[in-house]
């Protein structure tokens, strides 16, 4: 007689086949979607830091961090007078970006008092710009975009003093740069890396090279 159907052995052959093929296709799946995300983030910050030399071009100066609630100031190069100064993209200068005011009676009114739309923004989370990693309920400012301007005309600047990396510093030749939070790549391999509940958030900006990782 012919034999009908799969024996119990085929059948765990077939399944574990598809389960792995599956992983693998789930592990692609998933680099790309981070790789895009990435990709995301590297344009934002490049179309924030156009925004900002418009603004600079237009008004003959940076936007100041009075309309900040986290303001971003660290101490210039030796030699240098005055600090630079930056902050978090908070709701309101997110406004003064897109030229949107519902009032005068806004205090960002009066740093953008002709409304010119310098940008516009591909999200916003409580009506805060934040990067394409952004939880539906993040921190204040763990996903927000951040920015430092060289205010004291050295032409260099020193991005450190992050309230949610406090340990990252970098020096770096430029009169804008702008960095966020995303989270770290695994780079681990083997089995016991791989078990590590928690990858350290790491830190990209606009002084970086793009990368695939």
């Amino acid at each position: 007689m012919k034999r009908k159907g799969f024996t119990l052995i085929e059948m765990l052959v077939v399944i574990a086949i598809i389960s792995t093929l599956l992983a693998l296709l789930y592990g692609a799946l998933d680099r790309s979607r981070k790789f895009s995300k990435r990709v995301i983030v590297f344009t934002e910050m490049k179309n924030l830091e156009a925004a900002f030399r418009q603004y600079y071009a237009h008004y003959h100066c940076w936007p100041t961090n009075e309309l900040a609630t986290t303001k971003i100031t660290v101490s210039g190069t030796s030699g240098a007078t005055g600090d630079d100064e930056g902050f978090a993209i908070n709701e309101l200068i997110g406004k003064l970006l897109r030229g949107v005011n519902e009032s005068q009676a806004e205090a960002n009114w009066r740093f953008n008092p002709e409304m010119i739309p310098f940008i516009e923004f591909s999200r916003l989370r409580n009506g805060i710009p934040v990067n394409a990693f952004s939880a539906r309920e993040p921190s204040e400012t763990l996903r927000a975009y951040k920015v430092l301007f060289d205010t004291n005309g050295d032409h260099q600047l020193t991005v450190s003093k992050d309230p949610d990396m406090p340990n990252f510093s970098t020096n770096i030749i430029a009169d804008i740069a702008i960095w966020t939070i995303i989270p770290g790549t695994r780079k681990g391999t083997s089995n016991q890396e791989d078990q590590n509940d928690t990858v350290p958030d790491e830190v990209v900006g606009t002084w970086d090279k793009f990368s695939v990782k």
